[in-house]
């Protein structure tokens, strides 16, 4: 045995079964009368280098050291019948590879699947590590574990069962999270195990297995106890290399990071094992010496170093509590070994020369303490393993079983042991109208939170939102797709039911000023606002009030096509009158008496009224051109609203549209001039005045229009012309014609001829006084004329 600086109690532990497997063999006469077992014991140090040298001189001659090259080697006759051990992986498949090619029998060794081709004389009394890997499968589906970490140590063992695991939880839907080695010993190996640590968190992974040796499943948990996440319920799963550690149970606040569970290998009672080690001498050495050498001369004189008073304290507690599970497969080791032996000797006879190629473990079937020992084809030994939880009793970590996962690969629980074992999924229970989505794609495909179907869309299957047709839509985390909800200007609308009460009292004001006009009809009054033309003005106001209802309710094509050309053509009519009332007034009382031959033939031939007829045959032809290039048209608008549809009437020419408007404006624009050039005409009957401030309010009223109808969407729209069109109707009704009931319903004494008259006389007066040629001009036949 090499020098070694720290005691390793299950070393110790292992060997001290080995001794009493022997011994116990040796004082028997029962297994192998007449032979007295010997043995040698290296220490490798837990290197696989350290392997070589040992194997080495197993392999020699006995007395010579010596190991000569030879085409057979059946004959051979090397120190070691069979080898025990090493017990790690790289160990074992280090001296496997030298000690199958001489077919020496080697026992115990924890490698990774091995090819029985390659390694025909190499056979497991621990169970594999593929078992232990479906072990860890079964035991993570029994408890509905969908989503888990795995962390390895970076060894063979390690990154092999990784390996393994990866592909059997795949196999099984079983979503690995995240997967890591754990770092060696280096220098910077405390930061890596920090990130390591903080990814763990990140991905809020409840379950995680760590698949490591116990120096590498010591030193992440020190840095889990260290640095995660305070309050987090986590449960750790410990390969069987670690799940019994006395060490890292002994850490630091090892309860907080959560339940350590793992797997253990089956343990069972040998008898007299503990006594045996409390009369070792070993621990009756009475001064500490290196111990150079192990053998079955020497073994009774054999020392350990003890560098402090913490070696001693280990060296006590191997012997108080000594770790029976791997200790019991080192003893059946020695007892596959022996029982070969004996086969061997029956085959070939007591007394020949045995060779390592004659001691074959395939056929042992034998059974100790109730033991039952047997290989299968694999050279597995047909065991299982002991489920362990670790539980905090008296201030203590104990290793408490709750369950068996036996031989032939059924798996049983004790529930009653276990409380509070938190779930590990992959994605949350989601709600109607979500839909699973990756949480981290760029480390794990199979993660998923629960995500909201967006506005608009509607959970097709578990992983798909579907867009709504362009008519429908539906809110966030919706099943289905609703009816979007029609908008347009509605009759039960507040603002709308406030315009309409606008509408009928101008309407029925417009009525009542036409009964009333009709009924005095021959009174100067009315005959100075236009006599019947003023009848026509009325009635085309009151037309263009009742056009406005085409702008309300819902509306279809025949609305849209009808109800710009009724208001025009009705409203052109209203400003052509007004127009021609303004020429009038300039026409008589400033260019009557310099083109009396042009005012006669205006009066004899129906000028006003023909010139009403052509100002409106254009209006109606633009709006012809209009609908002949692109008529209005309904158009339902889903872009203003997510959940709601606009029923809108689109102008269809836009063109089309304002040349409509502004024919009516330039018609407007026509009456303000000649009513600005007739402003200082007699005063109570100037009808220029009324005119220019009724224009005033036409162009405001249209120009607040444009600039909303440029700049707005949405059902108001309408309402804008509605409110334009009321506007401009009231402010020719209030300014035109209201001052003229006034004076017929509360003045009647000024609505006689003779006033008139002398209104006309007076200012006629005031005329002459600079243009005396043109009194007579300007002399009016009768009141009738001075319109």
């Amino acid at each position: 045995v090499a020098q070694q600086t720290m005691f390793n109690p299950l070393g110790f532990n292992w060997l001290q079964a080995l001794r009493f497997a022997i011994e116990e063999i040796n004082n028997s006469n029962d297994l192998l009368p007449g032979i007295q077992l010997g043995f040698e014991v290296w220490d490798t140090c837990q290197q696989f280098n350290r392997v070589i040298t040992p194997t080495l001189h197993f392999l020699t001659v006995p007395l010579n050291d010596e190991l000569q090259l030879k085409c057979n080697y059946t004959s051979l006759v090397p120190h070691a019948l069979a080898v025990i051990g090493p017990s790690t992986s790289e160990e074992a498949l280090t001296s496997a590879t030298m000690l199958s090619y001489f077919m020496v029998p080697q026992v115990l060794g924890l490698d990774k699947n091995h090819n029985r081709t390659h390694f025909p004389s190499f056979f497991r009394t621990i169970p594999s590590d593929s078992q232990q890997t479906l072990a860890l499968v079964e035991l993570v589906e029994r408890f509905h574990w969908d989503c888990i970490s795995i962390l390895a140590s970076d060894s063979d063992y390690g990154k092999g069962s990784l390996a393994m695991l990866q592909e059997l939880f795949r196999s099984r839907n079983v979503c690995i999270s995240y997967s890591d080695i754990i770092p060696g010993v280096s220098q910077d190996r405390e930061a890596l195990l920090q990130q390591m640590v903080v990814k763990l968190d990140m991905f809020l992974v409840n379950v995680t297995i760590i698949f490591a040796d116990i120096s590498s499943a010591m030193a992440l948990l020190s840095s889990v106890i260290t640095w995660q996440t305070a309050g987090r319920n986590r449960v750790w799963i410990a390969s069987e290399a670690w799940s019994s550690s006395n060490e890292i149970a002994s850490l630091s606040n090892i309860h907080s990071i959560g339940t350590i569970m793992g797997l253990a290998i089956q343990t069972h009672v040998f008898p007299g094992f503990q006594e045996y080690l409390q009369s070792s001498k070993v621990i009756h050495t009475p001064a500490p010496t290196q111990l150079t050498n192990l053998s079955t001369a020497s073994l009774e004189s054999c020392q350990v170093s003890m560098a402090d008073d913490t070696q001693i304290e280990l060296l006590k507690m191997a012997i108080a509590e000594p770790e029976e599970r791997i200790s019991l497969n080192v003893y059946t080791a020695v007892y596959s070994v022996a029982h070969a032996i004996h086969s061997a000797r029956q085959s070939i006879g007591a007394d020949a020369t045995l060779h390592p190629w004659q001691v074959t473990l395939k056929s042992v079937s034998f059974e100790v303490h109730n033991i039952s020992v047997s290989f299968n084809s694999k050279g597995n030994l047909h065991a299982g393993y002991d489920l362990l939880l670790w539980k905090a009793i008296d201030g203590a970590i104990q290793f408490v079983p709750f369950g068996q996962y036996t031989a032939n690969g059924s798996l049983r629980v004790d529930t009653e042991e276990i409380w509070a074992i938190p779930e590990s999924k992959c994605y949350e229970d989601c709600l109607p109208g979500q839909i699973y989505r990756m949480r981290f794609s760029a480390w794990s495909s199979c993660m998923f939170i629960c995500e909201d179907c967006p506005e608009g869309t509607y959970q097709a299957d578990l992983v798909t939102c579907r867009p709504c047709t362009l008519e429908k839509w539906s809110p966030a985390r919706s099943m289905a797709c609703l009816d979007r909800d029609a908008q347009y200007l509605s009759w039960e609308d507040p603002y709308v039911m406030v315009l309409v009460v606008i509408a009928c009292l101008g309407l029925a004001l417009t009525i009542a000023v036409l009964v009333l006009f009709a009924i005095r009809l021959d009174t100067p009054v009315v005959k100075a606002a236009g006599g019947r033309m003023s009848l026509l003005m009325l009635f085309s106001l009151a037309c263009s009030s009742l056009s406005l209802s085409s702008f309300v309710g819902r509306p279809n094509d025949f609305h849209c096509k009808m109800r710009q050309p009724l208001f025009a053509i009705s409203f052109t009519v209203c400003i052509s009158s007004i127009l021609v009332k303004s020429f009038q007034i300039i026409c008589i009382f400033k260019m009557a008496a310099k083109l009396p031959m042009a005012y006669k033939y205006w009066m004899r031939y129906n000028g006003p009224y023909m010139c009403i007829l052509g100002s409106t045959l254009m209006q109606a032809t633009i709006c012809l051109i209009w609908y002949s290039i692109k008529a209005p048209y309904l158009v339902n608008n889903y872009k203003i609203s997510s959940n709601q549809v606009y029923l809108q009437c689109y102008e269809g020419s836009f063109v089309g549209f304002t040349l409509m408007l502004s024919y009516i404006g330039l018609l407007g624009v026509l009456c303000f001039i000649f009513a600005f050039m007739g402003r200082k005409l007699p005063k109570n009957y100037n009808e220029a005045r009324f005119i220019v401030a009724g224009m005033l309010i036409y162009f405001i009223s249209w120009f607040s229009f444009f600039l909303t109808y440029a700049t707005s969407e949405g059902k108001y729209v309408a309402a804008v012309q509605i409110f334009a069109v009321l506007n401009s109707t009231y402010g020719i009704l209030f300014t035109y014609f209201m001052p003229k009931c006034y004076i017929i319903l509360l003045k009647p004494e000024s609505n006689t001829t003779a006033y008139f008259q002398n209104c006309l006389r007076s200012h006629g007066v005031a005329r002459h006084s600079s243009h005396p040629s043109s009194t007579e001009a300007t002399q009016p036949k009768d009141t009738g004329d001075c319109t």
